[in-house]
């Protein structure tokens, strides 16, 4: 029998293969909210790889954005009300941090609509993994002759490309083989029991689609993107359009969104505005089930919506990320300094050997040929969490997290067979309101761990975690990196 582990799998090119089944006659959208003016027949939401400069849906966001930065911030509809909107209201961190960027998008499209003259606009979508430079559109400070309202001069470079490392292709294939969505959109707030409006902004678990490619676009760009405030950037409704994208992408592939009414029900009330009459807006309430079909909110990603079915991809168990089977602590001890690794150290106690080596065996005993054309799910997870990751008070830094690596450093390539992932810190060390406490991130160090197995390396009699934090380019580099725990979690 044949082991074959994930990144093997994904390097050898036979993790998604699409296959378009059948399409999807969907009825005409129904309005959930009358405070948005959902169109008749959904808009397309286009790649802005696609767009010539002078592209219609990029000359009326030129246009929206202009006349938005032209009205006082007290103005619901102003550049700057929008921003605060995100700063004041924005989750990141739990599983409310997707469905709420989708309402917020959709009301500012909304406003777009009304100051472009364009009903039919529908906001492009920057996507980083087929095109991970700036968009040319953003990067220059004129247009014909005129200051250009897309440019912002706080960012780290007009040229800047996000790392494939982060958003490319095998990092994206791993995402879409998520199947818990409290991996892929982050896990509840700890504690949750209830929809109170408390509950909102306080801290789960960042999951790898967070944390990755969502954190890292936003650090590398830097400058107001690296804050709260960073809808002041015209990029940033970009972002979130892809991010959204790739929500309603990892639906499409047959992922459920979670079923608990602790989040359905959720709603957001009162932070999001429609404009309404000359100089007006209402309020857009909606629950978070009221978010979840976006042709029902007028808009779509693709012509025609398919059906699809994944084919030859190994997909992760799915798992309740607060419910393992066994958790082993790992004692951490000073913070980790500037490009020096820390180590967080544990020792398996005999039943958790067993455990743990049951684990790795059942994820290797998978045995896939290319003419498999059905899910093949692993059957076992281990996960890293990292808790209470103590904000920088200024700067920013990326944390590489290895495991029983020698001795990493700030040099040690991310393809190195001990490397299992990273974090920073998006909003750290600016001025963004009230956020609930320190963050905390998970990463699925499975196969990762299995093929140091493979290697020959024991991970049953000690199990090590090692956290190199390296600068930014381009932004302050914080001093050091605090952590509440480490653990390390069998599913």
């Amino acid at each position: 029998m044949s082991r074959i582990d994930r990144r093997s799998l994904l390097q050898g090119g036979g993790a998604l293969a699409l296959t378009a089944a059948a399409t999807t006659v969907h009825a005409q959208p129904k309005i959930s909210n009358k405070a948005i003016k959902v169109q008749l027949s959904p808009v397309l939401r286009r790649s802005v790889n696609t767009m010539a400069l002078n592209d219609p849906m990029l000359e009326a966001y030129r246009k929206a954005v202009a006349k938005m930065r032209t009205l006082p911030a007290t103005d619901k509809r102003s550049w700057e009300f929008q921003a605060q909107i995100h700063n004041n209201h924005c989750p990141h961190g739990n599983w409310f941090f997707l469905p709420w960027h989708r309402a917020y998008l959709l009301a500012f499209e909304h406003i777009c609509r009304e100051f472009s003259g364009k009903p039919d606009f529908a906001l492009p979508y920057w996507d980083w993994t087929g095109n991970p430079q700036l968009p040319a559109a953003f990067a220059t400070q004129d247009y014909n002759g005129q200051p250009n309202p897309l440019f912002d001069a706080n960012r780290s470079s007009q040229s800047v490309t996000i790392s494939p490392t982060y958003v490319g292709a095998m990092k994206m294939s791993q995402i879409y083989a998520e199947t818990s969505f409290e991996v892929f959109g982050s896990t509840r707030p700890s504690g949750q029991n209830s929809t109170a409006a408390s509950w909102q902004r306080a801290n789960g678990l960042k999951g790898p689609f967070e944390s990755g490619p969502h954190d890292h676009v936003h650090t590398t760009i830097n400058g107001d993107m690296m804050q709260l405030i960073s809808p002041r950037d015209p990029i940033f409704w970009l972002h979130h359009c892809n991010i959204d994208r790739i929500w309603d992408h990892w639906n499409s592939l047959g992922r459920a969104n979670t079923s608990d009414n602790l989040w359905r029900t959720f709603a957001f009330n009162g932070q999001f505005f429609n404009p309404s009459g000359a100089n007006g807006t209402t309020a857009y309430n909606t629950t978070i089930a009221g978010v979840l079909d976006i042709l029902s909110l007028g808009y779509r990603y693709t012509l025609p919506r398919f059906n699809v079915a994944v084919t030859v991809a190994l997909l992760n168990k799915f798992i309740n990320p607060g419910d393992p089977v066994e958790r082993i602590p790992l004692t951490w001890g000073a913070a980790a300094k500037i490009n020096v690794a820390t180590v967080a150290q544990g020792k398996l106690a005999p039943p958790q050997k067993i455990k743990f080596t049951n684990a790795i065996e059942s994820f290797q005993r998978l045995n896939l040929t290319a003419t498999v054309a059905k899910q093949a799910q692993a059957s076992s997870r281990i996960m890293l969490f990292i808790r209470n990751a103590e904000k920088p008070a200024e700067g920013n830094v990326d944390v590489r997290v290895f495991v029983n690596h020698p001795n990493p450093t700030a040099d040690t390539s991310v393809r190195d067979r001990h490397y299992a992932g990273s974090f920073t810190f998006f909003g750290a060390g600016h001025d963004h309101a009230d956020h609930g406490a320190n963050p905390s991130y998970m990463l699925d160090i499975t196969d990762t761990v299995s093929n140091l197995q493979i290697a020959g390396i024991d991970l049953t009699k000690d199990i090590n975690v090692q956290l190199v934090p390296v600068p930014i380019p381009g932004e302050k580099t914080a001093s050091e990196v605090k952590v509440g725990s480490i653990e390390v979690a069998i599913f």
